[in-house]
């Protein structure tokens, strides 16, 4: 007999209804269940003799993200401890919660996100009718993208800042990208199928999580140097080693960590360099190249019959939303890829 939570989904889903692991009335059931994604943990109800309307959703986004969606209904009181190996970005879809973690607290609510960190004894009260959206993410894949933003090894603990403001700006981009992640699952998009590209995915996800969010390094990442004292690598030689390397790897899922692992500098002191020698961004310059790379794909002639279409050669070189791509590809050229198509004498498909 369907519970009531898989009543109201069939009119209303929830998120990530495709990737139910369970749904339950059941304390013990609830706990245990959650327990195998997360870590083991005490789960109790607030008040007597409420029930439990519990379910969680779960689907990984690679190798080391997974993309998640909790609900227990009543207030709970949840006791992990400290977390295993692992980080918890937690978005409360409505209501909040009180968490406590290490010293610091604080009642998350829809633009307040928490970021507990492994380091730190972690206790929470999830208010009722308080579900979360939550992004869990590997401890040591973490640090090791922290590691190469810095061109340095890490050898304290990565903490972070347990709130995570959702309406700063600096954020924003952060948690669109969240929500567009959602969103592509949710519509069984081919980015879970597609295996370079839900990889490029998990990689902006880390990236973005270290770069716009608070954390024990921020100021190392922001000062382009991986200690106090430390000077940052600033050559011109660097910006025309990672030019090359980009030309080189246009068909591969390069990533900023991946041109500053090359070149021998921190993250920062790379887009200050590429900024002052060209007026834009690594990556700007990088999506430059591929795009350059698809027009004169477009341009080159080949028999009808065998001309890959516009969205496998976007494909190719990491363009996967093709209405991004469109847009992009629009403003530097000043026509569209169908129209460059056309003018080399191949089919616009």
């Amino acid at each position: 007999m369907p519970t009531a939570q898989q009543s109201s989904s069939t009119a209303h889903p929830l998120p990530l209804a495709h990737y139910r692991l369970f749904d339950s009335h059941d304390l013990d059931e609830a706990r245990e269940f959650v327990g195998r994604v997360f870590c083991p943990h005490e789960l109790a109800t607030l008040h007597p003799g409420a029930q439990l309307d519990a379910c969680h959703h779960s689907v990984p986004l690679h190798r080391d993200a997974s993309l998640n969606y909790v609900q227990y209904g009543p207030a709970v009181r949840i006791e992990p401890g400290h977390l295993a190996g692992f980080y918890l970005l937690q978005i409360p879809l409505r209501g909040g919660a009180s968490v406590r973690c290490g010293g610091q607290a604080l009642e998350s609510h829809a633009l307040r996100a928490t970021l507990p960190s492994p380091p730190e004894p972690l206790s929470m009260r999830w208010h009722e009718d308080s579900p979360q959206f939550i992004v869990k993410i590997e401890r040591e894949a973490l640090q090791a993208r922290l590691s190469a933003l810095l061109h340095e090894p890490v050898h304290k603990q990565l903490v972070f800042g347990l709130g995570v403001d959702l309406a700063n700006p600096t954020l924003m981009g952060m948690a669109s990208f969240i929500a567009y992640l959602r969103s592509a699952v949710e519509t069984k998009a081919f980015l879970l199928g597609h295996p370079v590209l839900a990889e490029q995915a998990e990689s902006h996800l880390l990236t973005s999580l270290l770069l716009s969010t608070q954390h024990n390094y921020s100021a190392a990442l922001a000062a382009g140097m991986a200690a106090p004292g430390s000077a940052p690598v600033v050559l011109p030689r660097v910006v025309k080693r990672a030019q090359e390397f980009m030309h080189s790897q246009l068909e591969l899922p390069l990533t900023l960590a991946d041109v500053c692992a090359h070149v021998g500098v921190s993250a920062r002191s790379l887009q200050q360099t590429f900024a002052q020698c060209t007026g834009r961004s690594p990556m700007a310059f990088l999506r430059e190249l591929r795009l350059d790379a698809v027009h004169a794909a477009l341009l080159q002639p080949a028999p009808s019959e065998r001309a890959p279409q516009v969205s496998d050669i976007a494909a190719r070189y990491g363009f996967f939303h093709l209405g991004h791509f469109a847009e992009s590809y629009r403003k530097r050229f000043g026509e569209t890829p169908s129209e460059t198509r056309q003018g080399s004498g191949l089919p616009r498909h």
